[in-house]
């Protein structure tokens, strides 16, 4: 087959543009300092990108979700702790005004402390967090306790998922802790009843609150223990989250990203091959033109 001078040109241009395309490819890598920009540059790459990404996506919203539910229930913790406290100072005073020794007007000033305490602790109670409460379940938009010591919430326990498909409690029972519910004391039912046998001077009614008073600490007791290990379980979710969406993005900046020697190798050699498809071509058409001019 003749060789003619427009398939010599159109050869020649062919292998201009395709140095000059693999130049440019070369220079976007180069610049970017990214192998794969867009699926075309490598469709199996880009596949495993978006998986990748998809993982780091969920674990990214598991430890916000599992930071958020540890602060909230630190936050709860406090509460148990301040009602503890309070509650360690309401046996005190049962205990000493369950002996005699004691006048009316002592045990009615007592009387008042406790209430005063019980008031602090429904305050402690009905504390929120990011504009919901952390003691109602799941009616966590209205506080939970009435200042009569009267549960308003409800027995739900909220969860929060701490790795993929895995639930964890993230809130109290409270009507447990406080109300008795399930078998145990009413604390708030507890308090009235030492405020009446103190405003009373009732003695033996005032040593009658001491072994519900101990049952009820028992209980806060056990709601704190709850929480410890709960926010310990959402501690972990954070930390094991964070290690998937690490070796998630070291997956992706793997598949992605470009090998800086790499690159500005594959740059240089692609702009000699450009120069020497260039000269090539210049060459071969100086050579062409003056067979004409013989």
């Amino acid at each position: 087959m003749r060789v003619t001078d427009g398939m010599l040109f159109l050869s020649a241009v062919q292998n201009s543009d395709a140095a000059r395309s693999r130049l440019e490819a070369s220079m976007t890598i180069a610049s970017t300092g990214l192998r794969v920009s867009h699926p075309g540059d490598d469709p199996v790459a880009a596949g495993l990108v978006t998986q990748a990404s998809a993982v780091q996506a969920r674990a990214d919203a598991i430890g916000t979700a599992a930071q958020r539910s540890s602060d909230e229930l630190a936050a709860a913790d406090g509460s148990l702790n301040d009602v503890t406290n309070a509650l360690a100072r309401v046996r005190e005073i049962a205990v000493q005004f369950a002996s005699g020794g004691y006048t009316a007007a002592q045990r009615a000033g007592a009387a008042e402390e406790v209430k005063s305490l019980q008031s602090a602790m429904i305050a402690s109670l009905n504390a929120k967090v990011d504009g919901h409460h952390l003691m109602g379940g799941t009616l966590d938009g209205t506080p939970p306790f009435d200042s009569a010591g009267n549960y308003l919430g409800d027995a739900g326990v909220k969860q929060v998922e701490i790795a993929p498909g895995v639930l964890q409690d993230a809130s109290v029972r409270a009507d447990v802790a406080f109300k008795g519910a399930g078998g145990g004391v009413d604390l708030f039912a507890t308090l009235g009843s030492l405020q009446t046998a103190l405003q009373a001077n009732d003695q033996a009614g005032v040593a009658a609150t001491l072994t519900p008073l101990d049952t009820a600490t028992s209980q806060v007791s056990a709601a704190r223990a709850q929480v410890g290990a709960d926010m310990n379980a959402f501690d972990a979710a954070v930390t094991a989250s964070q290690s998937v969406r690490d070796g998630a993005r070291t997956q992706i900046s793997h598949l992605v990203d470009a090998d800086a020697i790499q690159a500005n190798t594959d740059l240089a050699l692609a702009q000699r091959a450009l120069q020497a498809s260039l000269t090539a071509t210049s060459s071969s058409f100086q050579f062409t033109l003056l067979n004409y001019l013989k």
